[in-house]
This record gives structure tokens, C-alpha cells and sequence, in this order.
């Protein structure tokens, strides 16, 4: 039986990369906990988009699911990430609109629905109260713009759970699932989704899979700044 179990066992984030040498991992909250324990697919599966096409990252995709369609890109992979974390807490999670408007996940359960009048959300019965349908609803009309001015707030901290998101139509978003720190400076690891809708995955550094920290992340493909760090 020890067998079989070890044979199920998916590795996680935190298995799949340990710290640089000569650095150890910074202590997390419970978010950052929560994010180190994500599970992997094996390492030789590609990232695919939502229609099944392989995208050429250098990348480790996570297990995580995928709404049906080209809606879960970015920082709609943080906002299924950051929910399903709230959920599991026993948390009700909301999310915003570009226009401003809440889009609660206790109205969707409760059956209503949303939809547009004159650019602004409202409810409606009709809803299936499925969180994968909550979810792709979100998609539609939240993204980095509201993820960046309504959802998250600025911050300073470098930490496993920390954002970077730079708010635009596009814009950029990923999230910091890992960080370790040694004289030689800090080191992060990055999770993200991008577009078309793929699969959440381990973007990897030249460190092992980690990226050095250098006052953001410059060398990244899409150049982040520490100026764009968030929290939920």
C-alpha cells in the first residue's frame, strides 16, 4: 500500500524546485503555503492552449483546471487561483468588474446572474450555481486592469502569494509562487497564464527553474517591475 501511494503522489511546486544554492526559502503565509503545495503535471508536458495546441515555454505546467474557451489567460489564472484558496478557508470569494462592479460568488451560488446593461453589470435568476460557470463569468469582464486598481493593493513585499501585474488592454499579471533569499540576493519563482487561455504553469528561470530578483524581474519576457508588486 506504501508503494501505491508513493507511485499517486503528484509532485508540488515545493518539491519540484528547491531553493538556489546557499539560500533558503522566506516564510510564508498561508496563501504563499497553499501556492508552494500546487501540484505539477510530469515534466515533459507541454503548456497547451485552451483548443489544444502546445505554446513554446520553457515552462512546468501545474495542475489546474481550465473554464471551456479562450477566457482563462492570465489574471484570470490568479483570480481561479486566489478563489479556489479563499474557498477551501471557508472564504466567499468576489471578484470585480473593469467597470467597477462586484461580482460576488455567493449571488452566482444563489442562482442569480450576471449580465450587462449600459456598460454596468446586474443580476438576474437564471444562474446554474456551478463555480466553473462563476468563474468563467468573472473571466469575461474582470482582467489586469481590475485585478491591478480594484483587487489587489500595492506592496513592497517580496513574497510566495505576492502579485506582479502590470493593468492594461492587455495588460500582464503573474504571481510569485515561491521565494528564497541568500547572500548572493532573492530568488522567485513565477506562475503564470498567458494568452491565448493555456495552462497555468511555472515559467522557468536560469536558476534552476528561479529568477533572480532585481529590483523586478527585467529579464523576464514580459519585464516586470518591483513598482508593479501587489497583494491580495
Amino acid at each position: 500500500m506504501l508503494l501505491l501511494l508513493s507511485l499517486a503522489h503528484a509532485e508540488t511546486v515545493q518539491e519540484a524546485f528547491p531553493p538556489p544554492t546557499g539560500t533558503a526559502r522566506v516564510e510564508a503565509d498561508a496563501w504563499g503555503t497553499w501556492l508552494r503545495a500546487l501540484e505539477l503535471r510530469d515534466a515533459d508536458v507541454p503548456v497547451k492552449t485552451h483548443d489544444g495546441r502546445e505554446v513554446g515555454h520553457s515552462a512546468r505546467v501545474v495542475d489546474l483546471p481550465m473554464v471551456e474557451g479562450d477566457l482563462q489567460q492570465c489574471a484570470d489564472s490568479l483570480i481561479r487561483l486566489r478563489a479556489t484558496w479563499e474557498m477551501s478557508v471557508g472564504e466567499d470569494p468576489v471578484f470585480h468588474a473593469t467597470s467597477g462592479d462586484p461580482l460576488p460568488w455567493t449571488r452566482y451560488r444563489d442562482g442569480e446572474m450576471p449580465y450587462v446593461v449600459n456598460d454596468r453589470i446586474a443580476w438576474k435568476q437564471g444562474g446554474s450555481g456551478e463555480f466553473e460557470d462563476w468563474l468563467a463569468k468573472v473571466f469575461v469582464w474582470a482582467g489586469t486592469h481590475s485585478l491591478e486598481h480594484i483587487d489587489t493593493t500595492s506592496t513592497t513585499q517580496v513574497a510566495p502569494g505576492s502579485l506582479l501585474i502590470q493593468g492594461g488592454f492587455p495588460g500582464h499579471a503573474v504571481v510569485l509562487l515561491d521565494v528564497a533569499v541568500g547572500e548572493s540576493g532573492t530568488y522567485v519563482l513565477v506562475g503564470e497564464g498567458y494568452m491565448p487561455a493555456q495552462d497555468f504553469h511555472v515559467e522557468l528561470g536560469p536558476y534552476a527553474g528561479w529568477w533572480k530578483w532585481d529590483s523586478g524581474l527585467p529579464d523576464f519576457h514580459w519585464p516586470m517591475s518591483a513598482e508593479d508588486l501587489r497583494s491580495f
